[in-house]
């Protein structure tokens, strides 16, 4: 796949206008109606001159640039290309009113990160604890509900490693791979689910061959958790994020997905090794505040290793 030809594609799609606008952080399709979501004005109805069938066309032109099956029997499309993500899924599972249809959601990630130093995100000594947490090369997992900025948090502690740091990313889609830090030792490894040898579980274990300060899991939804959980056992720390309902309930929502590479295993003790290995948890919320999109910590919990609990927690007050 060349990239830059499927950027072209879309860029000069019935999607332009929408892709100009500024703030615009996705735009979807729900099988009748587009939509785009901006930090500005949240999320709003737009009219765009593409009926079904063309969306479907469009669609099935970017698997086909991008070498992906896109049919009835592979009804889901998750690819990324330069600043895009698209998910898309095909008319085999897709309905509205009962009708089948196309539909799909566009990411449009930004190359720099949208989180400043000394801003509302913050909670009030956030940032001290964060930064130490990375001098001190503290595992740190990042939890939250889709869209609250936890890659932007990704992006924002790469900003603030300490030169030459050694870092390996491994992603499944390339949202990570825009960050530009030439202070950084920093590779980019993308994961094919279905490949032999670019899955989670090798790269994961490959990357601990290549001497990291840190290996950044761009999200653990699964089995590769295990192998997190094992690298950093191993005194190698990892930065994750997870999506999860609270600050509290990040370490059982990491053992149960980890449980899922090992049923063998007693969560009991995949739990403790999680206390006693992934020292900082923070939980991201966003809200809509007069009719803005802010993405902000909720809480931040230093786990002590000793009692398995949080030692220090900061919330967000209502």
């Amino acid at each position: 796949m060349k990239q830059d030809d499927v950027v072209q594609f879309i860029e000069h799609s019935k999607l332009e206008n929408l892709l100009l606008q500024e703030g615009v952080t996705d735009i979807s399709f729900n099988g009748r109606s587009f939509f785009v979501m901006s930090n500005s004005q949240g999320r709003r109805a737009v009219d765009v001159d593409m009926k079904p069938l063309e969306v479907g066309s469009f669609l099935r032109q970017i698997a086909n640039m991008s070498e992906k099956q896109f049919s009835f029997s592979n009804p889901i499309l998750d690819i990324s290309f330069g600043k895009y993500r698209l998910n898309a899924v095909f008319p085999s599972i897709a309905r509205i009113c009962n009708q089948k249809t196309w539909t799909f959601s566009l990411r449009l990630e930004s190359k720099e990160c949208l989180i400043k130093e000394g801003s509302d995100f913050f909670l009030p000594d956030s940032e001290k604890i964060l930064t130490g947490a990375l001098l001190k090369k503290w595992s740190i997992v990042i939890g939250g509900k889709t869209s609250t900025g936890k890659t932007e948090l990704q992006k924002w502690l790469l900003s603030q490693m300490p030169s030459s740091t050694r870092v390996i990313v491994i992603d499944n889609v390339e949202e990570l791979d825009m960050v530009d830090n030439p202070l950084l030792d920093l590779s980019n490894w993308l994961v094919d689910d279905g490949g032999k040898f670019s899955n989670f579980e090798v790269l994961i274990r490959n990357a601990l061959r290549n001497n990291p300060d840190y290996i950044l899991l761009a999200e653990s939804r699964g089995k590769e958790t295990f192998d997190a959980i094992s690298s950093a056992m191993s005194g190698h720390p990892i930065i994750t994020t997870i999506h999860a309902k609270g600050l509290e309930e990040m370490p059982r929502r990491m053992a149960k997905m980890a449980l899922r590479a090992h049923q063998g295993l007693s969560s009991v003790d995949i739990l403790e090794d999680i206390k006693e290995h992934f020292e900082v948890f923070v939980y991201l919320i966003k809200k809509e505040i007069d009719g803005r999109i802010v993405r902000q910590i909720e809480s931040l919990g230093v786990m002590n290793p000793k009692t398995g609990q949080f030692e220090q927690v900061l919330r967000r007050k209502e």
